[in-house]
């Protein structure tokens, strides 16, 4: 059935290969991340396959569908208090800031016999999760306030955590790119490592992990420049798209097309590009602008912005333009393709589109995408 969106799982385990050939040269173990698969067990395979270490997921969900797989599970957004019990019996280890979180994960951990791992999130400057401690250079007086209470208040939750007997404290962690869009550099982890000293000299607690970001922090990897104390990145989008997300760098050695989504023509009309009557707002608010490019060739293919974001697909075929769409319509100019590469369609034909990582999110996470995972080089 269609729209179907295939997963290529051999190109998956070639970046992940050729990926953790670069982070294990920098001491680096890799938590590869599945949560744009929607936690796929075939994809989360190929990640350890690939010599991935641990497998990361947002979502209890996902982790619970990739329950069979002997390696660690990391809960990689922070547990809603709700979800404690979930956490402690499908994760080995969640990513925390609020104490009160973690006091709840320690009773649930007590009450299933477990101890829980937790890796402290740190915010050095993207302000999505983590406590805000800056990146350690200078910054305006209230910011330095700020990071003084910061760090008395790491005193209070690792004294406090180090008496918690169903918890173990296995590091720090941080992130970068996804809500501030700060991109990590060698000088941004001055604060962190300032934590990792305290756990060991202050805590005489061994800072087992250093997780230093997701795949914006990969370039790093690439040009070797990687500070040498993080010893593990959480990474989807790099290798699941062979790109990084701090500049959007594309590895010539890294397979950029493995999701591809097949959608079916449903009609095919030749119409007039700029549209007829006075023009207002769409379906979903916006007041689109148009350029009269005459009469074209339209196919209206069934698949909408209910299943995707259909402003993250490209279309394979070149002459192929997306010009459109609605929750249940995408509309493709076929017209070029057609003229100049001598392409023919009909009603019932199927378009392939590549998808980048928002593309490919939503369409995984869509009950009415079809899914499959594929095992060859195409």
């Amino acid at each position: 059935m269609y729209p179907l969106l295939k997963i290529n799982k051999q190109k998956i385990l070639e970046n992940t290969k050729a990926i953790i050939k670069r982070t294990k040269k920098l001491g680096v173990e890799v938590t590869a991340v599945t949560k744009c698969t929607g936690g796929n067990l075939e994809i989360a395979q190929a990640f350890l396959d690939g010599g991935a270490t641990s497998i990361g997921d947002s979502r209890i969900s996902n982790l619970r569908n990739l329950a069979p797989l002997a390696c660690e599970k990391w809960l990689i957004r922070m547990p809603m208090p709700s979800e404690v019990n979930h956490t402690v019996a499908y994760a080995t280890l969640s990513l925390n800031s609020e104490i009160k979180t973690i006091r709840l994960l320690n009773q649930a951990a007590k009450a299933q016999g477990k101890t829980h791992g937790i890796l402290y999130m740190l915010d050095l400057g993207d302000l999505r999760e983590g406590l805000f401690i800056g990146d350690g250079s200078p910054a305006k007086a209230e910011i330095e306030a700020l990071v003084l209470a910061s760090f008395a208040k790491l005193d209070q939750d690792f004294e406090e955590i180090a008496a918690m007997t169903n918890i173990s404290l296995r590091g720090i962690a941080t992130n970068a790119t996804c809500v501030g869009a700060t991109i990590p550099n060698a000088q941004t982890f001055g604060a962190f490592f300032k934590i990792k000293t305290m756990l060991e000299e202050k805590y005489q607690r061994p800072c087992e992990i250093i997780s230093g970001g997701n795949s914006s922090a990969y370039y790093l990897v690439d040009d070797e420049t990687l500070p040498a104390e993080i010893n593990n990145l959480r990474l989807g989008d790099v290798i699941l798209f062979g790109r990084e997300s701090a500049y959007y760098h594309c590895y010539d050695y890294l397979h950029q097309d493995a999701f591809i989504l097949d959608v079916e023509i449903l009609e095919l009309q030749d119409k007039p590009t700029y549209p007829v009557g006075e023009i207002g707002r769409n379906a979903f608010g916006e007041i689109p602008s148009f350029e009269d490019k005459g009469i074209r060739r339209r196919a209206i293919c069934g698949l909408g912005r209910q299943d995707t974001d259909t402003d993250h697909l490209f279309p394979l075929i070149p002459g192929l333009t997306i010009v459109g769409s609605s929750s249940d319509h995408l509309v493709i100019d076929v017209s070029d393709a057609e003229t100049t590469y001598q392409m023919t369609y009909q009603v019932g034909d199927i378009i392939s589109l590549r998808c980048d990582y928002v593309g490919a999110l939503h369409a995984a996470t869509s009950s009415y995408v079809d899914k499959i995972v594929i095992n060859q080089l195409i």
